[in-house]
């Protein structure tokens, strides 16, 4: 039987550890890209095909004299999906003002649901009470 002194054993601990560590480290490195959008030389007409056209992504500058299968540079599908999702092209280049909370309607109509709420039970309650008050002075004598 193996006798296994403290640094043995500290080593065997700690090994599986440094290992998982290492895998951590990248050989690529952090990945750094400018994501935005430039206006391209194309004319841009009220087609949202040609607007599309007419805007490309800064992280999708590629060489023209590539030939073959090109890979795309890191960031630049991400771009070009986002180019396909907004629902105006230019709002890539300049921003617009923002419009009210979207959350606020639905806050309003849950403020009013339960203000109503409130009314009918008030009305309710009143309502029942004007009922009991009527059943004490009601009499089926003239029946």
């Amino acid at each position: 039987m193996m006798v296994m002194t403290y640094s043995s054993r500290m080593l065997y601990t700690l090994l599986p550890l440094l290992v998982m560590l290492g895998g951590c480290n990248s050989a690529l490195g952090p990945m750094s890209w400018q994501s935005g959008y430039r206006a391209s030389g194309v004319a841009a007409t009220d087609t949202r095909t040609a607007q599309l056209q007419a805007i490309a992504p800064n992280t999708c500058d590629l060489l023209s004299d590539q030939s073959g299968i090109v890979t795309l540079p890191p960031g630049c599908a991400n771009d070009i999906n986002l180019q396909y999702m907004v629902e105006r092209p230019q709002d890539l280049l300049y921003g617009r003002e923002m419009g009210p909370a979207q959350a606020q309607p639905v806050a309003t109509a849950a403020r009013e649901r339960l203000t109503d709420r409130e009314q009918s039970r008030t009305r309710s309650d009143r309502l029942r009470e004007e009922a009991h008050g009527m059943s004490s002075y009601t009499t089926t004598g003239g029946m």
